[in-house]
């Protein structure tokens, strides 16, 4: 492997991921739902979306610090859209691969799958940028993967 390709791997294992079903397909509904979080003082990271045919999926992490905040704006969230299905994962953990070489080389992002399905590592969540790729993995599980990207990557 290139050793400019990956330069740091972040880990963090006290996150929250939250998922949001039955989410209406309007951007008005979903900003909404943002502001009620972020009334709360919630300090939202990762964020993916899934459309689906007549409605949209959006997970999101962050701190487990958080989570009375989370609670409550959730709480609000779903007296204003009552049919959203919101379900919390504390049991999952972020791994975050970066490094500025990944901006022009392709399959760096492949062979993060193929260092997590070596090791059987299921992922729940991916996000994203042109340096950086993160994951979010079941919590039991970050120690074995953050080796192999490591080994891997010879950092």
């Amino acid at each position: 492997m290139e050793r400019n390709l990956v330069t740091h791997v972040e880990c963090n294992n006290q996150i929250i991921q939250v998922k949001l079903l039955n989410v209406e397909k309007n951007s008005l509904f979903v900003s909404n739902i943002f502001k009620e979080i972020s009334k709360m003082g919630v300090n939202i990271d990762m964020i993916s979306q899934v459309m689906l045919e007549d409605e949209m999926r959006i997970d999101f992490t962050c701190n487990q610090e958080d989570q009375e905040k989370l609670n409550l704006a959730l709480e609000n969230v779903k007296k204003i859209h009552p049919r959203i299905m919101i379900y919390q994962n504390r049991n999952v953990a972020k791994i975050m691969v970066e490094g500025e070489g990944m901006k022009d080389e392709v399959g760096v992002a492949a062979q993060i799958f193929e260092i997590l399905g070596k090791q059987q590592i299921p992922f729940m969540q991916v996000t994203t940028s042109e340096i950086s790729i993160s994951y979010v993995i079941p919590k039991e599980l970050l120690d074995l993967a953050v080796s192999k990207i490591k080994e891997t990557y010879q950092l």
